[in-house]
């Protein structure tokens, strides 16, 4: 049954467009100019607004008007056209390349596990270049404990006799 359904639809369309092609035939409109012109003004009797419309819209610009120099952009053109088509095999590598990072490097989901810890801040923290190098303090890099366990600085010992 499904074959005769898609049978039955694929000839429904070609018979839309067969009729569609018979038609436009039929009125002139694929025929020369005259008949073309006389078939578009037996569009505008049968829809009468259509006319007003194309010509407060559709109008062309005279040529006076249009001051493009059309040579520069052909020329443009054709050089922007054969420049890619000269530098395919880079293109070609350079998307290679683009893919094979992608495709190496970890997947977000490990990175996120690796520092479980970290909080929103430290990782925007990270992210974001330092401008000022911080100064050291070797005071505060210490711990109070080491500091203690320290013994105490001796003075050198001068040989006086």
């Amino acid at each position: 049954m499904s074959k005769i359904l898609k049978v039955a639809w694929f000839v429904t369309k070609v018979g839309i467009g067969g009729g569609i092609v018979y038609v436009t035939v039929d009125q002139g409109i694929w025929g020369n100019s005259h008949q073309a012109a006389a078939a578009y003004d037996r569009v505008y009797d049968i829809m009468p607004g259509t006319k007003s419309v194309s010509e407060k819209y559709l109008h062309l610009p005279k040529k006076e008007d249009v001051n493009v120099n059309f040579r520069s952009y052909w020329n443009s053109g054709v050089f922007y056209t054969f420049d890619f088509i000269a530098n395919i095999p880079t293109k070609v590598i350079g998307i290679k390349d683009a893919i094979l990072d992608f495709a190496s490097s970890p997947p977000v989901s490990a990175k996120q596990s690796e520092n479980p810890h970290k909080t929103e801040e430290t990782v925007l923290e990270e992210k974001q270049p330092n401008k000022n190098p911080p100064e050291l303090d070797v005071t505060s890099a210490v711990p109070q404990e080491t500091l203690d366990s320290m013994p105490p600085e001796v003075p050198p010992q001068t040989n006086e006799k």
